[in-house]
Order: structure tokens, then sequence, then C-alpha cells
């Protein structure tokens, strides 16, 4: 899939950092299930159907379970949920059928066919017997029997199996690593490749691969779809090595402030794996309990995030003092909290009111540099941002004939950029009447070259400007014209500790 950025490339940063669509907003995990193929990214509306597709007592349900359940303080909740394969083992090619509802009417057959491609050898499957067969596991076990009888290596020991979950007939290869296994359709009357699923537009090829690094397990998801705001790893992979994590936190840096990554580690491990990922921006490390089993509490800023409403007003989160019933205190004294603060662990840490035991998320922060959104709320925010610009000068580009390198063309994308401003505006995102610091002030002139901007950007909250340029095309040698925009704002700060003086008079 060719990448966005080479139509639109929006650069995120903070300025004066060291001083100081459109898109679904949802969590993405990475699973090394196998009920779900390679190749394909599964979204769910509700932890119901994810127990159907993955089983009710699967981590996936669990998750799902939690997931759901999350309710924000503007009452909005997390409208679905992605899964995506992680292939931690060799796996051989795979023919995964689609998931329209199958019965055996038309598939009692005595004298059945089926026309598979190892690669580019066609192997035919005749007089296959299903008029046996009482259940569809039955015909997984026939479909099997026939294909294994073929003289083809890659079939020799195929497996066919049929999830009742998901109403899909799985061919499995014989040989991990490498391979091709296709079905075509024939058109005679005795053919089942369309009856079975595996000839039809849901149909689901994997070629057969080596196992991926975890990073590029999400790259790979991410090629597929990039329709999700944050993504963890499945605990069913097994805790990511340390060396791991950093490889996927420095993926996810690349990608420029797209996604979230969100990791759980023991205190034990915290400082010496902040040491691995500090820098790197999106990275969020999560304190597991040393006594409870694991309650998914990497999940939390999750969740928050998917049930942020960004069309509504005042939708801008603080990821700190959100309570979560089913999840476990994993910090309880201040030396640990501290601690943990040092190295931009994130917990539930338990503390009391009057009385009142309390326990709540904090202090969503995140491991990125001193250029890079490091609160969970401005990393948000600016990820919103960014796409919902993103999205309407895409739409520009594919409504207008042309946009001509002139005052025109610089009022028309400066119109369509002022609709993601105003909602900013609305949803808290540009921050109106925030006073700026001198360095922050210096700063903004010499972006933007407008000595005035700063006040612009204090009173109205944003200063937007387009340029255009042309650049020869490194790759084809051309001359092409550029629409370049600078949009500085004022984020949306959330504040985490109110000081007071009572003073008696």
């Amino acid at each position: 899939m060719i990448s966005q950025t080479r139509y639109i490339d929006i650069v995120t940063g903070v300025g004066a950092g060291a001083t100081a669509v459109d898109r679904k907003y949802i969590l993405r995990i990475i699973t090394n299930s196998a009920s779900i193929p390679p190749g394909i990214v599964a979204e769910f509306a509700d932890a119901d159907t994810v127990g159907v597709y993955f089983g009710i007592n699967s981590e996936e349900y669990k998750r799902a379970v939690a997931y759901f359940g999350f309710i924000s303080k503007l009452v909005t909740s997390p409208g679905s949920i992605s899964f995506a394969r992680w292939v931690d083992i060799d796996i051989p090619p795979m023919i995964v059928g689609d998931s329209l509802p199958k019965s055996l009417t038309g598939l009692s057959v005595s004298d059945g066919s089926l026309t598979l491609n190892n690669g580019d050898v066609a192997v035919q499957i005749n007089n296959i017997n299903l008029a046996t067969a009482t259940t569809l596991t039955d015909v997984a076990a026939a479909l099997q029997t026939a294909i294994r009888a073929s003289a083809n290596a890659q079939l020799a020991s195929a497996t066919v199996t049929y999830n009742t979950n998901t109403n899909q007939f799985v061919l499995t290869g014989t040989n991990p690593g490498s391979g091709v296994l296709t079905c075509t359709p024939t058109g005679l009357s005795t053919d089942l490749s369309q009856k079975i699923g595996w000839a039809t537009a849901g149909t689901v090829l994997v070629s057969g691969q080596s196992a991926d690094a975890p990073e590029q397990a999400i790259a790979k998801s991410a090629g597929i779809s990039t329709n999700f705001g944050s993504f963890l790893f499945a605990a069913s992979t097994g805790q990511l090595e340390n060396d791991d994590i950093a490889d996927v936190a420095a993926w996810n840096h690349a990608q420029n402030n797209m996604f979230m990554y969100s990791v759980p580690t023991p205190l034990s491990n915290l400082g010496v794996l902040f040491g691995l990922v500090k820098g790197y921006s999106g990275c969020a490390l999560n304190v597991l309990s040393t006594t409870m089993p694991n309650d998914y509490i990497e999940q939390s800023p999750c969740e928050i995030l998917a049930a942020t409403d960004f069309n509504r007003p005042s939708a801008n989160q603080n990821y700190m003092f959100y309570e979560f019933d089913a999840r476990n205190a994993t910090i309880s004294d201040d030396p640990t909290a501290n601690t943990a603060d040092a190295y931009r662990g994130n917990y539930i840490g338990k503390t009391q009111a009057n009385g009142q035991q309390l326990a709540f998320y904090q202090r969503g922060v995140l491991c990125g540099g001193v250029t890079a959104a490091v609160d969970m709320n401005v990393y948000a925010n600016e990820m919103w941002l960014k796409s919902s610009c993103a999205a309407n000068i895409l739409a520009l580009l594919r409504a207008m004939p042309a946009i001509p390198a002139n005052p025109i063309g610089k009022g028309m994308i400066l119109g369509v950029l002022q609709n993601s401003i105003d909602l900013a505006l609305l949803n808290g995102v540009i921050s109106v009447g925030k006073t700026l610091t001198v360095q922050q002030r210096q700063y903004i002139t010499a972006v933007s070259g407008d000595i005035n901007a700063w006040r612009q950007i204090q009173n109205a909250g944003y200063w937007i400007n387009v340029e255009f340029r042309s650049e020869v095309n490194t790759n084809s040698g051309l001359t092409e014209w550029y629409a370049n925009y600078v949009l500085l704002y004022a984020k949306g700060d959330a504040i985490r500790k109110v000081n007071g003086s009572d003073i008696l008079i």
C-alpha cells in the first residue's frame, strides 16, 4: 500500500519543548492466536463477538470485556477493538476460507473436486466423498484425507480444519517457511471451491513465511490498516524481551506521533527498560503488580484514548486520576512512586482522602524526548489533529481539479485546515489564553518569521501559514510544486497537582 506521506507529510514536534477522519483511535492487540490468520485485521464492536471468534476462555476475550466495560468521565466508551496476528514461528502456506455461514446442504456429494495450486503447480483432487459427513467437522476431515492422497509434497501432510466460531474451512500446507497455496474454481458441477469458501471474495491466502520479529508484526499490521490509535502485544505471546520492546518503540517513534505503544513491565525492570526506550515518543511504560496477576494495566491509556470523542466539546482528557475498579493498585507508597516517576513508569497508585481508599491511574506520561509530546493527552490530541488535517487536505486534493500555487490555492488549503482548527478549539486540543514563556515566544517568532505570531497564539490559540515552493523529485528528476503549511498552536495541558495556601486572618 502506498504511504499517504507521499502526498501529505505532517511532522510533529513540541516547540520550545526543552524549556518547558477520521481515523478510529481504538486499540489494536497483536496476538499469536491461531484463531486469526496472518495478513488480516479483525475488528469487533463488542466483547461477545470477540468471545465467539477467539473463545470465551481466551485472553483476547478477557481483554475485550475490560476494554468495552470502560466508561470515560464524559460517559463515552470504546466503539470497537481490532486484532492482528504475530507470526512468531515459521508457518506453512494457508487458505483461509470465507466466514459466510456453511451447511451440509450442497456438500453431501460423493464425487466432489478441487483444483489446488502449489505455487505454479496445479493439483487436481477428484472423487472427494462427503456423503457420510454428518457435521462440517466431518467435511473437513474428508477433505483432508482426499487432499493428502495427492502426490504433491506441500499437500502430503496438509491439514483441513473447520472453525465453528467463524464458519471457516482452513487448509494448512505441509512445509513451514515458504510457499503459496491457492484454489481455482472450475465451474464444474462437482467443484467444491466456492461452497467451502476457498475461492470467494472473502478468501484469505496466507503465504508460508518465517517468523517475524515483533516490530515486523506491528509494521505489517499497520500496512494493512492504520485505523487504530494504540497497540500492545497480548500476554499470551510471552513478555517481550527488553531489546524487542525497544525495537518496537523505535518503529513507533519513526511513525511520528501516529500511534501509542503501551507496555507492561515489573518495577524491577523499569529502570533498565526506560534506559532503552528513553527518547522514543509514544511509548507508555506501565508497572505491573508484584503480588496480583496481570489485570491488563497496559490497556488503561488505550481505553481512555479509544473512548475519547474528539467531535464533542472539551474532549481533551487528563489520563491521570482515572479509576479502574477491576485493576489492582500497583504502587501504594511515596518512595516506590518516586522511583516509578523517575523512570516515567505509569501505575495504579493507591492513596486515601479522609479515610477513603482511592486508586487511580498515574502519571499519564510517555518516554519521548524534549521535542516530543510526553503527556499522553497532548500526544493523543496531536495524533487526532494531524489525522484530521491530513483527511481534510486529502479530501480537497481528490475533489478539486487542481490547487493552484498562488494565493487562490493558499486560500483553499487554509480553508480546509480551518475545519480542523475550529474543531480543535471546540474539543480543547488547542488552548486559548495560554501564557507563553519568553523562550516559547522567541521560538514562535523564529519559526514563523512573524513578530506578532506569539500574540495570536496566546490570544487565539494558533497561528498558521501556507507557502509554495518547487523541488526536484529525486525519483523522477522532474520539478514539482509543493504546498508547505506551518501550524503553531497552544497545546491543551492538563494539571496533575493543586497547591493551596490556607491563610487565616
